[in-house]
């Protein structure tokens, strides 16, 4: 049974002077359980005048008071998917644990089943902009992947946010590349680039590949979700569902010019998870013209990157919005991706010797030959 009780203000005098009442004479004690079973979550009043509805279930036995947002009460809204993206969307992720993981079931990059170690690190610039850069083994300076990302403002009606995808103007990604130990200095280069010629003029639309972010899990997109796998843990931390937000992209596909191979082109698919502490990228590279794999999970599982830091103020700086950001260890374990500041030769030995080397140069063993009878 739900009931659904309005409370004013004014009232509140009245009726908790009649169950004290009530209660006086030993009544309230036995009665009131049998009646209303009270679950409330962040109850407050405004005037005299104003009303809020709480919800009351009576399949509910626990009467604490909870500060997180049920499911139910999860906001929709774009503004709010933008609210979560700049407070997420940000730092450094690493999926070093997930692939100690594949080796130990033996799987191997590509061919083998297994992932490749990489690393994420997503600055902001503005409300808007980020620069995204992508690199193998705890390296930076071994990116393969430069990005500048642009969140479009939210719509009016919308529940979600658009982002689309640029390259960088070459010299200015080799400007950054030069830093990339650094990335806390890379607004400051950015803007000063070219001296400080408008945005347009270094970065490079990539048509089709818009992304849209919103609170929705697609269920089939998003389904790797819903799989719980040796390599990949689906936890209940994972999952929790009023800060998550899940991405598509909005062409369902997109062809573009490899980045590392000249003349090659790449069909491209991928769909994105990003939780609090945990980012979920499902990107696959294949052959438009044969199908083949080209980069990605061969399985379909994605790569699951674990928060290894969260940027926020430096109060020690005093240039732009962008530059007066410093980086905080949220998972000293994985700090070591970081970069060679942040390690030393011999640490950085130990962790690729343990995940079997550096995962880059792994291949699967071909498959056995059949013998001909």
């Amino acid at each position: 049974m739900r009931v659904v009780i309005c409370f004013v203000r004014w009232e509140l005098l009245y009726v908790g002077t009649f169950f004290f009442l009530v209660g006086y004479f030993g009544v309230a004690k036995a009665w009131l359980p049998m009646v209303l079973k009270v679950h409330v979550r962040n109850f407050h009043c405004g005037s005299f005048t104003s009303l809020r509805c709480v919800n009351f279930d009576d399949s509910t036995s626990n009467n604490n008071l909870s500060s997180h947002p049920t499911t139910k009460s999860k906001k929709t809204s774009s503004e709010y998917v933008l609210e979560l993206l700049q407070r997420n969307f940000q730092g450094d992720f690493d999926n070093y644990n997930q692939v100690i993981q594949d080796r130990k079931n033996g799987l191997l990059p590509r061919e083998g089943g297994g992932h490749e170690n990489f690393h994420c690190t997503l600055i902001p610039l503005t409300e808007y902009g980020r620069l995204a850069a992508f690199y193998f083994d705890g390296n930076p300076r071994r990116i393969f992947r430069f990005r500048y990302y642009e969140l479009l403002p939210p719509g009016v009606s919308s529940d979600s946010i658009e982002m689309r995808l640029y390259t960088l103007q070459p010299d200015l990604e080799a400007l950054l590349r030069q830093h990339s130990e650094t990335p806390m200095e890379w607004p400051n280069l950015f803007a000063a680039f070219d001296n400080g010629s408008p945005l347009e003029d270094k970065i490079n639309y990539l048509p089709n590949c818009e992304i849209s972010w919103s609170q929705e899990r697609d269920p089939i997109q998003h389904s790797y979700l819903n799989t719980t796998t040796t390599t990949t843990p689906t936890t209940t931390f994972d999952l929790e569902e009023d800060t998550c937000l899940h991405a598509v992209m909005v062409h369902g596909e997109a062809i573009v010019d490899s980045t590392l191979i000249p003349g090659m082109k790449i069909r491209i698919l991928d769909q994105l998870s990003l939780f609090d502490d945990i980012f979920y990228i499902n990107d696959r590279g294949f052959d438009p013209k044969t199908g083949a794999f080209i980069y990605g999970n061969q399985r379909g599982v994605p790569y699951r990157l674990e928060r290894v830091t969260t940027l926020e103020e430096d109060p020690n700086e005093t240039t732009t919005t962008a530059g007066r950001q410093r980086r905080k260890i949220v998972n000293p374990d994985l700090a070591w991706t970081l970069g060679d500041s942040w390690r030393s030769p011999k640490e950085y030995e130990d962790r690729i010797s343990a995940a079997g080397g550096l995962s880059v140069q792994m291949r699967a063993p071909p498959p056995p030959k059949l013998e001909s009878k």
